[in-house]
């Protein structure tokens, strides 16, 4: 036996038998083009690939299908993997058919394209089996499908544009129509063609009958029926979108205007809600310009175009400065607003227009706008601390206000130079601030006495005023002995070592945020609750069954403060229906203020305290009652302040009731 080397790119092998017969060479041969098995068939060439891509063209190309195996294939079918009239496969043996070994058939295509050229490309598939009936032969041929590419040769980029732009029906009765053209047209380049299939009118009225097929090649156009068809009276302007399915091709629109009034309509555009000047500083001019529109199918007379103004800013005018005008179904006209900014203020005005409108004989429409002058006011135009004991440290507040028109910008608040150091900026918020009209900010200046003195500086507040861009702010303070300045609101001073403080709080006052300055600030009104439960204030009986209802007010304006409520819930009634609702809310702007119910089963009240049923950490409380038994239960309420948290002067109110 003899072997020839087999090579790298096509091995071959080929055996000689002894004897005085020999069998024939079989030969491996690689699929040309890439795809199915390695033996079996091949295709010549590889793939077709057509240069003639646009409505019009017939093209046939050839493709030669060879056996690559010295045996006899079954060709089963020649097809093409999605079916498509425009492509035509003759093969030139009707299938299906067997080939003979190292045999060859050929296959023609024919592509007539119908439209714009489809996103996907085809394929001819040729699907065969081993014609062999020996299924236990070694050297079988194992089916295979062969596939050959059908590509179609694009060049360029299509584009789509309608002309005109604007169709302009005029006037169209209700219950009729009538139609205009527009022409689409591929004004893109190369060989590519592009549908023309799709549209949105927009609105009911509209309509448009697209050719069918309409596939347009590079400078191809074609007219397109635009139908305007008014159910009822009306006006209508819109865009009606033309748009291909073919990739990369963008929509266009175009606009479509009619009516089927009759009369002359008047009309402002944009819109007649309000003419809006928006914000204009005072000595500045602006203008705005609407346009007068007939909407009806027979002119329209205008006699006057006035505008009414208490302020006498805005004024308006025709072109040419005409006095009166006639407009043609669907004219327009421009009317130009000027609004001179002389006087501070919100502009509130009346633009009034008269003509033949039947319906509307005198439009008027509203003019808006704020000439804007912003102007800073602050108060008090002084701080004076007086008399201030040493060690204080006195706050005083400072609000800036906003008393013009438009926005304000607080620009810098500085001490001028000079204020003593004793002075200091408290709540001083981020700068530059801006104040809308009406707007108001508040800082605080603090003073503290640290020597006996006399000491005077000012506060220097810089914004864009214009009127005022720096307005300042004088301080005055007196640094005193105790003796000679301790004064405390509510309370009975104390002058130990030397500093000014609260001997007590008159009755019932509190010193809740520990400061001397401001004396016993906080004053809780009525009898202060125990901090004992049993000798807490008591509610009385809530009935279930008359549906008792109790309120409490209180505070807690120390620390470790506590205040404890009692009532007697009564279930009345447990025979037929149980009415026994109890329902306990707390309320309070104080976060930390919290409460903690306890309910102890009792046919009566108990003036002692029973710790349970515990439930505590929530605002609200709910007991529902049972059929069948005696719910009747004293609850005791404790209020307290959350750990940790500062006392506050603020009020709570617990609220109570049954059935």
């Amino acid at each position: 036996m003899t072997t020839l080397r087999a090579s790298r790119l096509l091995p071959v092998v080929v055996a000689l038998a002894s004897g005085c017969g020999t069998r024939p060479p079989v030969v491996d041969m690689p699929s040309p083009n890439g795809i199915g098995p390695f033996r079996g068939l091949r295709a010549t060439p590889r793939q077709l690939a057509f240069t003639c891509v646009t409505p019009g063209c017939d093209t046939t190309l050839v493709v030669k299908v060879q056996s690559t195996v010295n045996r006899r294939v079954a060709i089963k079918r020649v097809v093409l993997s999605k079916a498509s009239p425009e492509y035509t496969l003759t093969p030139s043996v009707a299938t299906p058919f067997i080939l003979g070994a190292a045999s060859d058939f050929s296959v023609d295509v024919k592509y007539a394209p119908m439209s714009a050229p489809a996103a996907d490309d085809l394929k001819v598939l040729v699907t065969y089996t081993d014609a062999s009936p020996d299924s236990e032969d070694p050297d079988r041929l194992e089916p295979g499908e062969l596939e050959v590419p059908l590509v179609r040769r694009l060049v360029g980029e299509p584009a789509l544009d309608v002309q005109p732009r604007s169709l302009v029906f005029g006037l169209v009765r209700q219950g009729e129509h009538k139609e205009l053209p527009v022409v689409a047209r591929n004004v893109g380049f190369g060989n590519i063609a592009l549908a023309v299939d799709t549209f949105d009118a927009g609105h009911p009225w509209v309509s448009v009958q697209l050719p069918a097929g309409a596939a347009l090649v590079p400078d191809a156009g074609v007219a397109i029926p635009v139908r305007f068809s008014p159910a009822t009276r009306g006006y209508y302007k819109g865009e009606v979108i033309v748009g291909s399915s073919t990739p990369g091709v963008g929509q266009v629109e175009f606009e479509v205007e009619g009516t089927s009034f009759v009369d002359g309509v008047l009309a402002v555009e944009p819109e007649e809600r309000a003419i809006d000047f928006g914000d204009v500083p005072r000595r500045q001019r602006r203008t705005v310009t609407v346009q007068a529109a007939n909407l009806g199918g027979n002119p329209l007379f205008i006699s006057a175009v006035t505008v009414r103004d208490m302020s006498n800013n805005v004024r308006a005018t025709l072109p040419n400065a005409m006095n009166q005008v006639t407009l043609a179904p669907l004219q327009r006209l421009p009317i130009t607003l000027e609004l001179d900014a002389t006087t501070a203020g919100v502009v509130d005005a009346m633009l009034v227009i008269a003509s033949t409108d039947a319906a509307r004989p005198s439009l008027e429409i509203p003019v808006r706008g704020t000439v804007t002058e912003p102007r800073l006011a602050v108060s008090p135009a002084m701080l004076a601390w007086g008399a201030t004991p040493l060690g204080w440290q006195v706050s005083k507040p400072l609000e800036l206000r906003n008393v013009g028109f438009g926005p304000l910008s607080i620009k810098r608040i500085t001490f001028v130079t000079g204020t003593s150091n004793l002075y200091a900026l408290k709540n001083l918020p981020a700068l530059p601030a801006t104040l809308a009209t009406g707007g108001r900010a508040s800082i605080e200046v603090e003073f503290r006495a640290d020597t006996m003195a006399s000491f005077s500086g000012s506060l220097s507040i810089e914004s864009d005023d214009p009127t005022n861009q720096i307005i300042e702010v004088p301080l005055t303070a007196n640094g005193v002995s105790c003796m000679s300045g301790c004064a405390v609101a509510n309370a009975t001073p104390s002058c130990m070592n030397g500093q000014c403080g609260i001997a007590s709080c008159n009755m019932g006052y509190y010193n809740t945020d520990g400061m001397a300055s401001n004396g016993c600030e906080c004053n809780e009104t009525g009898a202060d609750t125990s901090s004992f439960c049993s000798m807490g204030v008591y509610k009385g009986v809530l009935k279930d069954t008359s549906g008792g209802t109790a309120q409490h007010q209180g505070m807690l304006p120390e620390t470790g403060d506590v205040d404890w409520i009692r009532f007697f819930a009564e279930d009345a009634n447990n025979v037929f229906g149980d009415d026994f609702d109890v329902r306990i809310t707390l309320t309070s702007a104080d976060p930390t203020i919290e409460m903690c119910v306890y309910r102890h089963r009792t046919g009566s009240h108990d003036t002692s305290c029973y710790n349970e049923g515990e439930s505590c950490g929530s605002r609200s409380y709910r007991r529902d009652g049972s059929l069948g038994s005696d719910d009747s239960a004293d609850f005791d309420i404790k209020v307290y302040r959350r750990a940790n948290a500062a006392p506050t002067c603020t009020m709570y109110t617990v609220s109570m009731s049954n059935g």
